[in-house]
């Protein structure tokens, strides 16, 4: 369970995320925000994000650093 603290923080992170997509022109599709929601409250790994991605988003090239 994460404290209060670290929902917090974490929402932040996932809203700063978002708004960098938005201003470079992107929209971040509603399957990925609700991953990533879960995400943030500690419900799922971020390496599930990823495979879920990659599951709903077979035909998609994704760049990694």
């Amino acid at each position: 369970m994460l404290s209060t603290q670290q929902l917090l923080k974490n929402q932040r992170y996932l809203d700063h995320a978002v708004a960098q997509q938005e201003l470079e022109g992107l929209t971040v599709p509603a399957l990925v925000m609700d991953d990533m929601r879960r995400a943030a409250r500690g419900e799922i790994t971020s390496a599930e994000v990823i495979q879920n991605i990659y599951r709903q988003f077979p035909d998609v090239e994704i760049f990694c650093p």
